[in-house]
């Protein structure tokens, strides 16, 4: 009997600065060729990840491709737990960190090849509270810098180096008691990054011990800025300076604030602010097209 290949591709209209009718033809064009039926979904941000529930559980598509950033990747992901779907990312967002981690090509055609093709592996993601992150969440400076993003008017990394300037203006440093299997952590900090991974979507490595595939997450704490000690972090130099950056590779950790709510942010997208995190590893959470 003859069975229907199926593949969703999901859009975000209003992430970064990519044509999303560009993108729209070109993947029609390649599940037509690859013999898939098709079935296309614009997010509204209204219950976006319930209507992508729904369409998976009626459609039971082979594959899913995401166009959009961090944020519409990780809700999708979160959409398809339980299965066994081929995940395939179209890097359409303002940062796109996720492609930078897995060496996704930046040019739209070989995008598409690779999300369609045969080479795919499980990752991790972290649960941290209700959310699901597949990249990189933090508090402090970073999620202060996407909430001032989202209330820019200019997408893409000039948006993001546009408001940096005022970021750094209205950041102040936070008091932070982190929680681990093995130990306890209080300290001031300007950041503290729960990375599943490795690069932020600028490209810089933030986080050099990062494997997405280990059964692990790294809690990454920056006490203040220093320039010398993150650089040497970022190039991946193991040596830094622990009264500067700290890394903690841990299965399950607990992030209190302990002065004030502090600016969150999960794969991209600014949550408000919180006093307290609790993240914990989902081993293979699901299986992407990679190169």
């Amino acid at each position: 009997m003859f069975s229907e290949r199926k593949v969703l591709l999901v859009v975000n209209p209003i992430s970064g600065d990519k044509d999303k009718e560009e993108i729209l033809l070109k993947v029609t064009a390649k599940a037509e060729e690859e013999d898939y039926v098709l079935s296309i979904f614009s997010t509204t941000g209204i219950n976006d990840l319930g209507e992508i529930r729904n369409l998976v559980k009626n459609l039971c598509p082979d594959r899913i491709l995401v166009a959009g950033g961090d944020g519409t990747i990780s809700m999708v992901a979160e959409a398809v737990t339980g299965t066994d779907i081929v995940f395939g990312i179209i890097p359409a967002g303002s940062a796109n960190g996720l492609s930078a981690d897995f060496g996704l090509p930046s040019g739209l055609d070989e995008a598409i090849d690779v999300a369609f093709g045969s080479n795919s592996s499980h990752i991790d993601a972290v649960r941290i509270n209700d959310e699901i992150s597949l990249h990189l969440s933090d508090i402090g400076l970073n999620a202060l810098l996407v909430k001032n993003y989202e209330n820019g008017d200019v997408r893409g990394k000039l948006g993001y180096a546009l408001e940096m300037f005022k970021t750094l203006n209205e950041h102040q440093n936070f008091r932070v008691r982190i929680t681990t299997e093995g130990t306890t952590v209080e300290t001031e900090a300007l950041v503290v990054i729960i990375a599943n991974a490795k690069k932020y979507g600028t490209g810089i490595s933030i986080n050099p011990f990062g494997d997405m595939s280990d059964g692990l997450f790294e809690i990454v704490i920056a006490k203040k800025i220093d320039f010398i000690e993150t650089a040497k972090f970022l190039t991946g130099n193991a040596s830094f300076d622990h009264e500067v950056m700290e890394v903690l590779s841990v299965e399950n950790a607990k992030i209190e604030c302990l002065d004030r709510e502090v600016y969150f942010q999960v794969d991209g997208e600014y949550k408000g602010e919180v006093l307290e995190l609790n993240a914990s590893i989902l081993k293979g959470f699901v299986r992407i097209a990679v190169p």
